[in-house]
């Protein structure tokens, strides 16, 4: 097996995480590679080669990143505005435009040059991804539903667009990926994502960091081939939800509170886990794939929703 690593964890770490039953051509880890409740690492993409392949391609199916850009400047963010459209998010719970939440997000985006302001939202399939969960051994009906569930997720966040726009106006959108997925190959092969993005040499992708943090347009330069056109869904968590209640403690709340816009009833509790502490550093996950991609754009944070419950 050919074990690409662009992360910075130990080869062993990462091989520890590796389902032990698992025989693949190729695996790459990305940047955001971490272990969690899924059959493969968060922050990889595999070649397999066996034919029981789809029971590592579950949890949360479809869930993927839409990058949308608007008419208003980045001073026409206010909290009336951004009120409104948690609103309309909290009242869509369990159908099609619900935020979700762990780390499900929507930023609103500042360019460091001039320029609009963006949105970017982050949020999948929600319970809908259980349906493929006992197809593994029927292939066509896994496929079939699996494809749904993408859709649904797709829809999830085009529903949350016409949210923003309610408030914001009409957007153009930029991008929407998934990376939760798995990719047919002409040759009978297949690759599957977790965590990671589908990108062609020349095609656009958005690397997020944490709630306060920049985020990145970037665009694949043609060794993204060498790593099976696979790209890093952002820097992923650099400590499990379960070891930060000794940093959550001691977060300054209110500071982060002063730096970016959060939506009334967003309460400091529900934060514990997915603070800024729990994730990694955006430029140093940029180094590690620095020959892959290229950056087109650079964002800062200025409004944060999420945990809307």
């Amino acid at each position: 097996m050919k074990v690409t690593n662009l992360s910075a964890e130990p080869l062993g770490k990462l091989h520890s995480w590796i389902p032990h039953d698992l025989d693949a051509e190729q695996i790459v880890f990305l940047p955001d590679a971490c272990p969690g409740k899924s059959p493969l690492p968060t922050g990889t993409a595999v070649l397999p080669r066996q034919e029981d392949w789809r029971r590592f391609a579950l949890s949360d199916c479809g869930c993927g990143m839409r990058l949308l850009r608007s008419d208003v400047s980045p001073g026409d963010l206010d909290l009336k505005r951004w009120d409104q459209v948690a609103k309309l998010l909290r009242v869509n719970k369990g159908g099609l435009g619900d935020l979700g939440g762990g780390n499900h997000f929507l930023d609103a985006l500042a360019p460091y040059g001039d320029g609009p302001l963006y949105f970017l939202i982050h949020t999948g399939s929600r319970s809908e991804s259980g349906h493929v969960d006992a197809l593994i051994d029927r292939p066509a009906e896994f496929d079939r539903t699996f494809d749904q569930v993408v859709q649904w997720a797709a829809d999830n966040r085009a529903t949350v667009q016409d949210r923003i726009e309610r408030a914001f106006g009409k957007t153009e959108l930029v991008l929407d990926l998934p990376h939760n997925t798995f990719e047919q190959l002409g040759d009978g092969n297949v690759i599957i994502r977790k965590g990671s993005v589908r990108v062609l040499p020349g095609e656009l992708s958005v690397l997020p960091s944490h709630m306060s943090g920049d985020v990145l347009l970037v665009k694949g330069t043609p060794k993204v081939g060498e790593i099976l056109n696979s790209m890093s869904h952002g820097t992923g968590r650099r400590i499990a939800r379960s070891e930060c209640k000794p940093f959550a403690d001691t977060y300054d709340y209110a500071s982060l509170r002063r730096s970016i816009l959060i939506p009334t009833g967003v309460e400091d509790a529900s934060l514990r886990t997915d603070g800024p502490f729990a994730y990694r550093d955006l430029d140093e996950c940029l180094g590690l794939i620095s020959e892959y991609v290229e950056v087109v754009e650079r964002f800062g944070v200025v409004g944060y929703m999420g945990h809307l419950g």
